[in-house]
């Protein structure tokens, strides 16, 4: 799922540091976020415009507080050094074949494949475990729209039928649903839309916003149900922190026709450099619709690993894997350009549910 162009200029230098001279590490959280309580550990960020990277947007304001925190059931730990970004790896992109052997492998943990153990939440290097388990999304950290465009909360270079609401995502029975459904919208774009679906974000809200939580490096573990019906389009991707930057990590895509095709890309930094891509066929004609499955991302310096329930299906190396902080999506989308319209046969409403999301820093 590829976002548009946001034609931003770039910002002058400046460097994010911690002025007590602690610690780093490479997760961004957004400073005005509270219900959190606040640790003596916590540090204070400064923000020298001098040196900073260029390219990278001004976070809007000089100098903050950064606090660890500590949420409901997970503990959230973080820098702002995440938005410094790292030198390109040398080397070609290559990709290693499907299904190595041996300890290539990663094997579930309790049902899990990401090595997140499901009592690791309190664990250094958990920076996310959500269950959503307290019936009701945590604003803090999800939102239900997205800066695709100024106006409004849909993509609008892929011609796409739904436009996405806070009433479509909803927190029962210890998941999270993202539901679609026909419904006539006039939006604030001044379009009209024919289907309402749910989307959740760790990114920004608005435009120029900072993200609620983006890291850079890390294990990603999500476990979900799929709908299936022409037309529909489940995605779970990232997206860079940076406006000005371009990378994008599909961990997952499916279109409700051919649910047992998972679609994986890496589309780089580099506009000019072409999208790299691997479909998985589920083994036997197996289906991603209907049950719960499992799909994990462990992304490392050089190094992207796709997997399912378990099994790595794809290993990406080389100098086009991002080394910068981005944050995670998850939407339904339905109609476009791809994957095609719906017709009389797909069954609305529609819903993507979501058991747990996990994200843990690389050990």
């Amino acid at each position: 799922m590829q976002r548009p162009g946001t034609g931003l200029s770039k910002v002058p230098h400046g460097v994010m540091s911690w002025a007590s001279g602690g610690p780093n590490d490479s997760v961004v959280r957004s400073p005005a976020l509270q219900p959190w309580g606040e640790r003596s550990d916590a540090g204070t960020v400064r923000h020298d415009r001098k040196s900073c990277m260029e390219g990278w947007p001004v976070a809007g304001h000089d100098r903050y507080s950064y606090h660890r925190v500590m949420g409901r059931k997970r503990e959230v730990f973080g820098s702002v050094t995440g938005l410094i970004a790292l030198a390109l790896l040398s080397g070609c992109t290559s990709q290693v074949p499907d299904e190595n052997p041996g300890s290539t492998q990663i094997q579930p943990t309790d049902g899990l494949n990401s090595g997140i153990h499901p009592d690791a939440a309190s664990t250094d290097g958990m920076l996310l475990d959500e269950g959503f388990d307290e019936n009701t999304l945590d604003a803090s950290l999800w939102n239900t729209c997205h800066w695709w465009q100024d106006d409004g909360c849909t993509i609008a270079t892929n011609n796409e039928l739904e436009w996405y609401l806070p009433r479509q995502v909803k927190v029962s029975e210890g998941a999270l649903h993202l539901t679609a459904e026909r419904s006539a919208i006039s939006a604030s774009d001044g379009k009209d839309y024919r289907f309402a679906s749910g989307m959740v974000t760790t990114g920004p809200p608005a435009h120029q916003r900072a993200p609620r939580l983006a890291f850079t490096y890390g294990k990603v573990e999500v476990r979900f149900r799929l709908p299936a019906g022409r037309g529909l389009w489940p995605a779970i991707w990232l997206l860079p922190a940076s406006e000005n930057s371009r990378p994008e990590i599909d961990m997952l895509e499916v279109t409700g026709e051919d649910t047992g095709r998972l679609r994986l890309h890496l589309h780089p930094k580099d506009d000019s450099a072409p999208s790299i891509g691997k479909d998985y066929l589920l083994p036997g004609g197996a289906s991603l619709a209907g049950g719960w499955h499992t799909i994990g991302l462990d992304w490392s310096p050089g190094r992207l690993d796709f997997i399912l329930d378990g099994k790595r299906v794809w290993r990406l190396d080389g100098k086009e894997v991002p080394d910068e902080p981005m944050y995670l999506v998850m939407n339904l989308a339905v109609g476009g350009e791809y994957p095609g319209d719906p017709d009389q046969s797909t069954r609305f409403p529609a819903t993507m549910s979501i058991d747990h999301v996990r994200i843990r820093r690389n050990d």
